[in-house]
């Protein structure tokens, strides 16, 4: 078994762990001869982001980091959840994920029933095209009752090795069923009148393509990595 230990440092979105979290679902190039048995990442960082739930603001917080995955099969991450490559080749890679579903934020000023944590059940396909351009998607629905609501999320990235590390950049587009929308986006009647707004009820949602940048650094002399 391979221990490896993480220091994360100025993380950008969800995504800013892309150096571990890609390695499992995405099939870019290997950049590391592939483990042979398990391999557990454990590491600590500063995570910011654009909260996407419905809130204006930002947020920072302090991110534990522990994954573990098996030949790149069986994965488990904090960002993916628990997942299984069922079709796994050089440039494919098929499979489900237990995806966890953070709780979204509050919003300033208002008092509303925000959705709490939860999961859902993902299916994904990613495809490697020349260049070490991946592209491909994932459909995800809600099985923990939070919202009942389905996700659609569609990508094209491309990963390369620099003079600094490797950097990872992205772009995606992200969409939701009425029930997914209504639960992160909607305001219900009795909600609207507590906070003296109107109630919003969403037929769908479709987050605009959005780019992701990441990177990641790797000691030469201890095997330590940094992500940003």
């Amino acid at each position: 078994m391979s221990l490896r230990f993480l220091a994360m440092t100025a993380a950008i979105a969800a995504t800013a762990f892309a150096g571990s979290a890609f390695a499992q679902s995405q099939p870019y190039e290997q950049v590391r001869p592939a483990a042979e048995g398990w391999t557990v990442d454990l590491g600590a960082g500063v995570l910011y982001r654009n909260d996407s739930n419905g809130d204006t603001g930002s947020k920072t917080t302090v991110a534990p980091w522990i994954s573990a995955n098996y030949r790149d099969i069986v994965y488990l991450t904090p960002i993916d959840g628990l997942g299984w490559n069922v079709v796994k080749t050089d440039d494919f890679r098929a499979g489900v994920q237990v995806r966890p579903r953070f709780s979204a934020d509050d919003i300033e000023g208002l008092a509303l029933d925000r959705p709490g944590f939860g999961a859902d059940l993902a299916a994904y396909a990613f495809k490697r095209l020349p260049g070490n351009v991946v592209v491909g998607g994932r459909i995800s629905r809600d099985i923990s009752d939070v919202s009942e609501g389905t996700e659609y999320y569609a990508s094209v990235g491309h990963q390369r090795v620099t003079p600094v590390g490797l950097l990872n950049a992205s772009v995606y587009v992200r969409g939701g069923d009425a029930k997914l929308a209504d639960a992160y986006y909607g305001v219900s009647a009795s909600e609207a009148t507590a906070n003296g707004i109107a109630p919003i009820r969403r037929a769908a949602a479709c987050k605009a393509p959005a780019p992701v940048w990441s990177c990641s650094f790797r000691s030469a002399t201890n095997g330590a990595r940094a992500a940003c």
